[in-house]
């Protein structure tokens, strides 16, 4: 059982999946209660592993007190065939639960769904998901497309801040009071904080691509799957990202095997496939008083290797920033983050 799921994990991800990271997404809960005890929550995972399968084996329940190296080993190491593709670490003393998934196992919502087992309680998210919209191109057309893309006009990107040989990603997260946005005001938050960085980099923003991560579903009763959809937006200055959101048909569903060749081709344009960034927004989840806050932590892949995440729990709105280390120290990605607090805070509506 556990070799098909590794398989089919690592399958879903595709075509466009970059091979060069590990697809990891991870959820942060601050909680406002005691954390359960490791033994009570493997035993509720045990159970949703056996009621979802695609999920693999039950991972052992990791008891942490350095949260932040326990996150970016959560985040960087591949997920091996026959590993688990479930990753649970609890913090006692100011009580935290850091779970983590391969992106072919879960998505967003999903991850949202596994949280509220974990902790024994609903869990639901305001989004509404795409429902019928379908992708408008085969993705056969699409790859074509894309290879075309990226071999004569490829997306810009964020300019890097260094170059280190360092691997893995770089944290950061911020808390806002809650802010009533949606998916266009955080892609036109993102473009404004691109703009803002490269300005100050003294780099050009061209052909800015965004990545829209969204769902099929939506998030009144989520459930442990992968039901993603995604967008790739193509923003000129001044664009309108709604208007361009509302004509835009999602990408093209992966197909369920890609070659040998294909996986080549897309490790070598790796740095030249994908999007400007991606930006992911679980929307205003709803836990009880369970959890304080909550920070999003999308896979960062693409042109510049960097993924903004939100969520909104209770009064609270939690921005993200994922980048990679090797461009990114954790200094450059909080000067990042505050880029795109400052946009996201212009493009809030008054209250």
């Amino acid at each position: 059982m556990t070799p098909l799921a590794s398989d089919h994990a690592h399958r879903v991800v595709g075509f466009y999946g970059d091979p060069t990271v590990s697809w990891s997404i991870l959820l942060e809960a601050d909680l406002g209660t005691a954390a359960p005890e490791p033994e009570k929550l493997r035993a509720r995972l045990a159970a949703a592993v056996q009621q979802y399968p695609h999920l693999g084996a039950v991972p052992e329940i990791e008891c942490t007190t350095d949260l932040s190296a326990t996150r970016d080993r959560f985040a960087s190491a591949p997920y091996e065939r026959s590993a688990p593709l479930l990753r649970v670490a609890v913090r006692a003393e100011e009580p935290t639960l850091l779970v983590a998934a391969h992106h072919g196992a879960l998505d967003g919502l999903g991850l949202l769904s596994l949280l509220g087992i974990l902790l024994d309680v609903p869990v639901s998210s305001a989004a509404t998901g795409i429902g019928e919209r379908t992708g408008g191109k085969p993705f056969a057309l699409s790859a074509v497309q894309r290879l075309a893309e990226a071999l004569f006009a490829p997306p810009g990107r964020i300019a890097p801040d260094r170059d280190a040989p360092a691997v893995g990603d770089v944290f950061c997260a911020g808390h806002e009071p809650r802010l009533r946005l949606g998916a266009a005001g955080f892609v036109a938050a993102a473009v404004r904080a691109t703009e803002s960085w490269n300005r100050a980099h003294g780099a050009r923003t061209a052909r800015v691509v965004a990545a829209l991560g969204a769902s099929w579903r939506s998030g009144a009763a989520p459930e442990p799957v992968h039901d993603s959809a995604f967008f790739r937006l193509r923003l000129g200055p001044g664009a309108d990202v709604a208007a361009v959101l509302a004509a835009q048909a999602p990408e093209p569903d992966f197909p369920a095997r890609s070659s040998r060749l294909a996986r080549l081709g897309t490790r070598l344009l790796a740095s030249r496939l994908g999007s400007t960034f991606l930006v992911s927004n679980l929307g205003v989840v709803s836990t009880g008083d369970t959890v304080r806050s909550l920070a999003f932590y999308p896979a960062a892949s693409g042109r510049s290797g960097v993924a903004f995440g939100a969520a909104t729990t209770g009064e609270v709105t939690t921005v993200t920033v994922r980048a990679r280390r090797k461009d990114f120290d954790a200094s450059a990605a909080a000067r990042l983050l505050d880029e795109f607090r400052d946009a996201v805070r212009d493009q809030a509506p008054r209250r």
